[in-house]
């Protein structure tokens, strides 16, 4: 229940049982289907008390039949008028249609307070049936910026639980323009390949005569379906496919991606050492960072936290992943490293080979500093996401028990991060020529075959948790 004392509704209700001296005759519904009011108001109580009136009763929109001004509303019903001039809204015994009814036309007429009532209601008393209707929601409200907390809730909800959207049958008859935003997605939590299906069995769902052996498939048939994935195909980040995935998954269907596509894919797969940084990424990254996604971001919160096979999704990690340092932005030796990283714990270092799109790195519990020597700990660790960062080829190497007196190593302003005597080590300038190395020593193993490289790029972050 809310009262709206200040706004038009109040105002104008008390003048729906009587109609003299009113000067507006408001036409709400459609008469050709029998659902139609006439309500009876005053121009200068509609003006005062909502903008819209205010062009809404000029005589470009409306007609006038002597000094009275006809206006006609037939998108919105008479019930759902009479819900807006009334003072007193209660949504209680309200059916699910009519709330959302109200709710557009709330936009439409430029009353935010109910507007924003009404997506309250919704959230705290319908929040089972948005999440089971979201599509069907989604479809109602993805126009209307006043709806900015029910899509926020909408986008949330996928981000975490992808499945919620994609996995439903109602995602087959989502309309293209409204699919479109859920793959811009900046951390959904679903991998590319699983994304690439979902949107194959999309186009075959709006192509129901190309059945789904694509070996079957006519000229006419791949016409079809890319005609309907234009939009979709340059939101995939391919990538971040594995190549088995790929030749499983995409290559199949290569016919629907773009020729630059799938020669650049092809480059990046076979002679990625070619590639300054792949394909385009789909998604603009959550988080500050030029070399992971958020899923990686949520692979290394939890080996961090030890989870074993578990993963966090990037919605439950526990923690901010505070960017200290990069080396395009700071510089790439090693005294700018220690001015920006030293006396910070828990962080996190990850680099690109210089050459290829590999990435590595590793994470400290402890801190970094000038002094030489070594740090005890068991919860430092090694990682690799491999030339395309795809999950299924990440690797992790923890410190081995018997070595872990030297998981740390410092030594000195002119080396940077090292971890082991020689698993990873970066000294005077990590950009140039065998600046860096990787040997198997205190590690389970290495992250790399390369043994001496450089870095195109690098990134140290501060691993801090998040208040509560």
């Amino acid at each position: 229940m809310s009262n709206f004392l200040i706004t038009f509704s109040t105002d104008i209700y008390q003048l729906l049982a009587d109609s003299e001296e009113y000067n507006v005759l408001i036409e709400a519904g459609d008469k050709s289907e029998g659902d139609f009011k006439v309500f009876y108001a005053h121009s200068i109580i509609l003006r005062a008390r909502c903008s819209y009136f205010k062009t809404g009763l000029s005589n470009e929109w409306a007609r006038k039949e002597g000094q009275v001004t006809i206006f006609q509303k037939p998108n919105i019903s008479p019930k759902v008028f009479s819900i807006i001039l009334n003072g007193t809204i209660s949504l209680e015994n309200e059916d699910i249609p009519t709330i959302l009814d109200l709710l557009v036309a709330a936009d439409e007429l430029l009353i935010n307070e109910i507007s924003d009532f009404v997506q309250d209601h919704l959230l705290e008393h319908e929040s089972a049936w948005l999440k089971s209707n979201l599509v069907l929601l989604w479809s109602k409200i993805h126009p209307y910026a006043s709806c900015r907390k029910l899509q926020e809730r909408c986008l949330a909800l996928i981000c975490k639980d992808p499945l919620v959207l994609f996995g439903s049958q109602d995602f087959l008859f989502l309309d293209g323009s409204l699919l479109v935003p859920f793959l811009k997605l900046d951390n959904l939590q679903m991998e590319e390949v699983e994304l690439w299906d979902f949107v194959l069995k999309w186009g075959l769902a709006k192509n129901p005569r190309t059945g789904p052996d694509v070996s079957l498939w006519t000229k006419e048939d791949f016409r079809d379906m890319e005609a309907t994935l234009r939009e979709c195909i340059p939101l995939i980040d391919f990538t971040h496919i594995s190549s088995r995935n790929f030749y499983d998954h995409v290559w199949p269907y290569r016919a629907l991606l773009p020729e630059s596509t799938l020669e650049e894919i092809i480059r990046y797969n076979f002679k990625p050492e070619t590639c300054t940084q792949g394909v385009t990424l789909a998604r603009r990254l959550q988080f500050d960072s030029c070399l992971i996604r958020p899923v990686h971001a949520a692979m290394l919160a939890s080996w961090v936290d030890r989870l074993g096979q578990r993963r966090y999704l990037y919605e439950e990690i526990p923690y901010r992943f505070q960017l200290l340092l990069r080396g395009t932005r700071d510089g790439f030796d090693s005294h700018t490293f220690h001015k920006l990283c030293d006396d910070h714990s828990r962080t996190i270092v990850i680099m690109r080979i210089k050459g290829s799109n590999e990435i590595i790195g590793g994470y400290s519990p402890t801190r970094w500093m000038t002094n030489e020597g070594y740090w005890n700990t068991e919860d430092s660790f090694l990682f690799s996401f491999g030339l395309r960062g795809a999950i299924e080829d990440a690797r992790l190497s923890r410190v081995s028990k018997s070595r872990s007196y030297y998981a740390i190593r410092l030594n000195g302003s002119e080396h940077g991060p090292c971890f082991g005597d020689k698993d990873l080590t970066m000294r005077g300038k990590f950009d140039e020529e065998g600046s860096c190395s990787c040997q198997k020593d205190d590690y389970m193993e290495s992250v790399t075959n390369v043994g001496s490289f450089a870095v195109s790029e690098y990134e140290v972050f501060h691993v801090v948790r998040k208040m509560n």
